[in-house]
Order: structure tokens, then sequence, then C-alpha cells
């Protein structure tokens, strides 16, 4: 079985060279009851065209 949660981040610096993905609040409380799991991310980003 596999769960899906689809949302828009922002990637914060988190020090030397480390990066973090911040999700919004209400998907915070949600994932981190996978704390110290191993997940797949995919992440999209997307252009501004002029």
């Amino acid at each position: 079985m596999s769960v899906v949660y689809v949302f828009e981040a922002k990637i914060i610096s988190y020090g030397r060279g480390r990066y973090i993905i911040y999700p919004p609040k209400q998907y915070q409380e949600k994932l981190k009851q996978y704390h110290g799991r191993k997940i797949k991310v995919i992440a999209i980003i997307e252009e501004e065209q002029p």
C-alpha cells in the first residue's frame, strides 16, 4: 500500500550545503508519523514564463 501527499513546499537552507523541503503546516503533522523512514520524493520545479 502507498500513501501519496501532494502539496507545494519551500526549499530552505539548513546550514552548510544542506537543504530541507518545508511543507505547509497541515502536512507537517501528517508527515511526522513517518519520521525515520525512507521515503521517495518527487520534486517538480515549474519555471515562470515571462
